[in-house]
């Protein structure tokens, strides 16, 4: 990686570069963990070379390389700067790219106090994912039963972490009484980014379910001495109460 630099002088434009390169010139890293990036050059003309940060920085050091390490990071926005003076008195700089991220405290699904829901009826369930940075790197994705029904992003900037929530929209169906929702928060942190994403998981949230009863009524006559009715087929459609009703000349019984 090259830096470089412009310089005017009068109406000409000169470009000088930065003879300095930085190892990773971009990194991501958890909060807490330890960080270490090299600055090196192969240019003759360096007299001296440093490391400008709030913490980790160095003194003015002899050329080819100076390390900015930090064995517990707990900076948000970290800003460290390599500078080289070079033997002419002019001074460049070069500062990485760092990201630093932290997964949730914990992520939890609410139904908002709508319990139980009634069976036909629309609900919002809330996916709330608490203490996370940074959340523009967020994807939240939701799960009835084992098949994915909502993935979402967040467009907020920040470094330092915020509270996000998403929201299912749900219409119930009687099978959902019983069924399973979680949602999982992942960090999608590029290339750069750890080879498995970071991710924490809700518990399941169980939905409990009113249904609407069937009020099909069916009125079945038998001969003398039938006593008996097939149902060749469970449905929905004969569902409901079966009464048996016995009835002769002495009277009726059920």
């Amino acid at each position: 990686l090259t830096f470089c630099i412009q310089i005017k002088i009068s109406v000409l434009a000169v470009y000088r570069c930065c003879p300095l390169t930085l190892t990773p010139s971009e990194i991501v890293v958890k909060f807490g963990d330890p960080i270490l990036i090299n600055c090196s050059t192969s240019a003759t003309d360096v007299e001296g070379m440093g490391w400008e940060a709030p913490f980790g920085g160095t003194g003015f050091e002899h050329p080819p390389v100076v390390t900015w390490r930090v064995e517990k990071l707990e900076e948000w926005t970290p800003s460290p700067s390599c500078y080289a003076t070079l033997v002419d008195g002019s001074q460049c700089t070069v500062s990485p790219l760092i990201t630093v991220y932290k997964t949730p405290d914990f992520v939890s699904v609410s139904d908002m106090g709508h319990v139980p829901m009634v069976e036909g009826r629309e609900y919002d369930l809330k996916c709330a994912v608490i203490s996370v940075a940074p959340v523009q790197n967020l994807t939240v994705t939701w799960y009835r039963g084992n098949e994915t029904v909502l993935t979402e992003t967040f467009n907020e900037s920040t470094a330092i972490p915020v509270n996000a929530s998403s929201t299912l929209k749900i219409s119930t169906q009687r099978d959902y009484n019983g069924l399973t929702f979680r949602c999982e928060a992942e960090l999608h942190l590029g290339p750069k980014g750890p080879k498995f994403l970071p991710n924490t998981s809700s518990p399941p949230y169980t939905a409990v379910i009113l249904c609407k009863i069937s009020t099909h009524v069916f009125h079945v006559f038998f001969r003398p001495q039938s006593s008996t009715i097939t149902i060749t087929g469970i449905t929905s459609a004969n569902a409901g109460i079966y009464i048996c009703v016995a009835e002769n000349e002495a009277g009726r019984n059920t």
